[in-house]
């Protein structure tokens, strides 16, 4: 697990990802602050005059040299709703970081179980083989004895290559696992260890309430919902005055021939520009960005149902698995012994041959209900503890958490010095990110209640026969 969680591709690049979107925000930080620009051009010029009295040349070479400072001082809010924006990116990233690393987690788990699970199933399959081919040999003697039929041999020869081919394909299962298991670590397993015990879970409400605050995916769809409202701001200020400062130092030649006689200038002031007609483009824009956070909000609550609906499924098959799997226990302890009783039974004239292949097959099929109903119990709980936001990397390894800020820029906090601390609250306030709230349908259902066709399948099953025990009467 520690292996998968540092070097796994998918999740590295997450990362990755994730410090793209903090210099994002040191960016739009870095847009309060001053920009200055260097102009530097030296060019050779050769210009012929003709068609005079007398032709006149002049060559030489010119230098133009221009230094600017620009500083922005008030823009109605467009570069506050652009570090809005960038923040709320930065949030999203992380969010689909924190996904991708709880999915990482899950994935692993659910590869580890399944090889776990494969390799079992293998051996049960092994078994049954084993089984059938003491059988075979059996009646094989037996014919040899007279005591036996060809159709007999034949019968537990189907049987045997019936389990033979399973043998086969469960090995071919352990081999896919195994795979899947190398792609997600890196390496194939060396030892297969026990899996730690997880904690109980709570009740299913409880997690509907935890999932609310730490489920990733709906985290996501809520920062994005702010990404598109900080666009909306952005929209209006485009609208809006915007006001800078200037400052220039130029030196140029009067002629492009030579740099003996020059203009030598410094120019300052203060710049407000504002668009008053383009032709309907932001007015448009602007209706984009409204209409593009309404169906934010609308997929806010599609993200929250999702959540539900997998945390609610997962959930039912945690339970049916843990529900099922005393009962699948149950069958395997009545096959091993009807699998012996039927033996001798068999051996002493009260039962067929096909009895005995029939409960040995009864008991291949409950041994692998029963590895599977285990296998799936462990998944489904660290699946739902997935859906729920809350599956932490100290579940399964020492391994310390990641934290996105150790890889922050060391120089990010300079951008948009020295007027950003000033500047900021100045253009917040004039920042208008008003948007309607959209008719968004929520959904609160807590659980579907199935008729139980009056607990009948949920009795459970009783060892005794008219007041006698199945165990006293053997």
């Amino acid at each position: 697990m520690s292996n998968a969680y540092q070097n796994n591709p998918v999740l590295a690049g997450a990362r990755e990802m994730a410090r793209v979107a903090d210099e994002g925000v040191v960016r739009a930080k870095g847009a309060y602050g001053p920009s200055l620009n260097v102009s530097v051009q030296h060019e050779f010029t050769d210009a012929r005059i003709r068609g005079g009295v007398l032709p006149d040349r002049q060559d030489g070479f010119g230098t133009t040299a221009q230094l600017t400072a620009s500083q922005p001082l008030f823009t109605s809010g467009r570069l506050s709703s652009g570090l809005d924006a960038a923040m709320a990116n930065k949030l999203v990233v992380r969010a689909q970081l924190e996904e991708t690393s709880q999915q990482t987690i899950a994935d692993v788990v659910a590869a580890y179980v399944s090889l776990q699970r494969d390799l079992e199933l293998h051996d049960v399959a092994a078994e049954n083989y084993e089984l059938l081919l003491k059988q075979r040999d059996q009646t094989i003697s037996r014919y040899r004895l007279r005591d036996s039929t060809a159709p007999d041999v034949d019968q537990t020869l189907n049987r045997l290559e019936l389990a033979a081919g399973r043998v086969i394909s469960a090995h071919a299962n352990v081999d896919g696992s195994a795979a899947r298991y190398r792609n997600l670590v890196g390496h194939y397993p060396d030892v297969l260890a026990p899996l730690p015990a997880l904690a109980e879970l709570p009740t299913l409400e409880t997690l509907y309430v935890t999932a609310e605050t730490n489920s990733p995916s709906l985290a996501v769809s809520r920062f994005l919902e702010a990404g598109s409202r900080a666009a909306v701001a952005s929209a209006r200020a485009e609208m809006l005055p915007q006001v800078g400062a200037y400052a220039s130092a130029m030196r140029a030649p009067l002629t492009p021939y030579q740099n003996s006689y020059r203009e030598e200038s410094v120019s300052a002031g203060f710049r407000m520009t504002m668009a008053l007609y383009s032709g309907g483009q932001m007015s448009s824009a602007l209706r984009a960005a409204k209409d593009r956070n309404l169906a934010d909000q609308q997929f806010v609550e599609q993200a929250r149902r999702d959540m539900r609906e997998r945390l609610a499924s997962d959930w039912t098959r945690l339970k049916a698995a843990e529900d099922a799997l005393p009962r699948y226990d149950a069958a395997v302890a009545a096959a091993e012994r009807a699998v012996a009783g039927v033996k001798r039974q068999e051996t002493a004239g009260i039962r067929t041959l096909r009895d005995v292949l029939d409960v040995t097959n009864d008991l291949l099929s409950a041994r692998t209900a029963a590895v599977q109903a285990r296998s799936e119990a462990y998944i489904q709980r660290v699946n739902v503890l997935r859906d729920a936001g809350i599956l932490k990397i100290g579940m399964f390894s020492r391994e310390r958490p990641y934290d996105p800020d150790s890889r922050t820029s060391r120089l990010g906090w300079i951008a948009g010095l020295p007027l950003r601390p000033i500047l900021d609250p100045i253009d917040g306030i004039a920042k208008n990110a008003a948007v309607e709230k959209a008719k968004v349908q929520l959904e609160y259902s807590m659980e579907f209640d199935l008729p139980d066709e009056d607990g009948l399948l949920l009795k459970p099953v009783s060892r005794e026969v008219g007041g006698i025990s199945l165990d006293e009467a053997r």
